[in-house]
């Protein structure tokens, strides 16, 4: 998982991922508890194929969230990049602004 990715992530989605790589499915090896910050530990191919294997265990809510999650962790990192881009233009060119 890359950072881009965990930061996109909304509320629900983090708790959604954190549940699945905690309860639902852990890992045996080493025995422990994820939080926020390990996520980045995990191999994109392996996290997303752990949640996809979970979906059918979803209530209603759990795979509406579900649905964005899978969505945000499929973009490649020049999709990212270009969201981000997107996200922080200004509304003005430095031509246009005066003082």
């Amino acid at each position: 998982m890359r950072i881009g990715q965990l930061e996109s992530l909304t509320q629900d989605e983090l708790a959604l991922l954190l549940y699945i790589v905690n309860v639902i499915d852990p890992v045996s090896i080493p025995k422990m508890e994820f939080g926020p910050r390990e996520l980045l530990w995990f191999k994109h191919d392996l996290l997303t194929y752990k949640i996809a294997q979970q979906e059918s265990k979803l209530t209603p809510e759990g795979k509406e969230i579900f649905k964005g999650l899978m969505i945000k962790l499929n973009k490649s990192p020049q999709q990212e990049q270009e969201d981000y881009e997107r996200s922080t233009k200004p509304l003005f060119s430095q031509s246009d602004f005066q003082f």
